[in-house]
């Protein structure tokens, strides 16, 4: 039987930890091995992983300290001691349905791709007494259900992000690495793991896991001293020089079948507004010159600062 290896970074959640262990406890494929990476300096995942006391579960305490994207960004590396077939994250607050392990596998192998993504949808208001699942799924108004080419995958970071970490199931027949390697930032690496696929992906529009949705409870990046204005402007710098630099190398056929919305179900007006905020000129796409528009496009361009990551991943960037 193949084997699925699912990578789980946590950080002093315990109870999280748990619920997140026990929804692999639940799949129907069962042949599966969880590898606990634990960023806490204390060991506060190890006692947990003992109680629950199931040897699929492995528990590994990162040492010195890897923080939460390089953490997070680890669980994409090749990396294969257990020797498994298919991979998958699984972050500590969220959750994966019973089907999630066997419809990935399944996806591969009838649909012959080795990378897949499958649908999740959100938990508002997460760790709180109104902690509720969403009736969306996260790639309802992205893509329709269908494999896709890199060169369509990377245009959907014109209107949304493009890939969740949660969603990606792969075989370890995957070409290339979803992992970024170098030093980002959060929400940036999901844009730029979105800029590493680099063959035929398939969208599983079936919601098969959450997503939790805990910006309240989890800063973008836990240590930077930057304050937040300093953070979206720069976010926002990184996302607009990777974009640009994507559009550049997008084919004149496939711009045109995006514009046309022939290629992803973003709406016109998302697709219109991020490349007018990336002030990319293009075809049936007018100018804003709004003047609150142009002040948030000039903050970014003048005073926004692109990670060093975006320039380190572009040369690693195919269709």
């Amino acid at each position: 039987m193949p084997l699925a290896l699912v990578r789980m970074p946590t950080y002093r959640r315990p109870d999280l930890l748990r619920r997140a262990i026990g929804t692999l406890q639940a799949q129907t494929f069962e042949d599966w091995v969880c590898e606990v990476r634990d960023d806490c300096p204390d060991a506060s995942g190890r006692a947990m992983v003992e109680e629950i006391g199931d040897p699929r579960v492995h528990y590994v305490q990162n040492r010195p300290q890897k923080f939460m994207t390089r953490n997070l960004d680890d669980c994409f590396l090749k990396e294969n001691p257990y020797k498994a077939d298919y991979f998958c994250m699984l972050e500590d607050d969220n959750q994966v349905f019973p089907d999630y392990l066997a419809r990935g596998h399944e996806i591969c192998t009838q649909q012959g791709v080795n990378l897949c993504m499958l649908s999740q949808v959100i938990e508002h208001e997460s760790r709180t007494p109104n902690a509720r699942l969403g009736d969306k799924g996260i790639f309802d108004d992205v893509y329709d259900e269908r494999t896709y080419t890199p060169e369509e995958v990377h245009l959907a970071i014109f209107g949304s992000i493009g890939v969740s970490n949660g969603a990606l199931f792969w075989s370890r027949n995957m070409k290339g690495s979803l992992a970024v390697k170098v030093d980002t930032i959060p929400t940036l690496e999901e844009y730029l793991r979105t800029a590493l696929i680099s063959e035929p992906v398939y969208v599983c529009r079936e919601r098969l896991a959450a997503w939790a949705e805990n910006e309240t409870s989890t800063t973008r990046n836990l240590g930077l001293d930057k304050g937040w204005l300093r953070r979206e402007l720069d976010l926002k710098a990184s996302i607009t020089r990777l974009q640009r630099a994507i559009w550049g190398r997008t084919s004149p056929e496939a711009k045109d079948a995006f514009l046309a919305g022939e290629v992803l179900r973003i709406p016109r007006s998302a697709r219109i507004e991020a490349l007018q905020k990336a002030g990319i000129a293009a075809n049936g796409v007018p100018g804003n010159f709004e003047p609150k528009a142009v002040l948030k496009r000039n903050a970014v361009r003048f005073v926004g600062r692109a990670h060093s990551s975006v320039d380190a991943t572009l040369p690693r960037v195919s269709s």
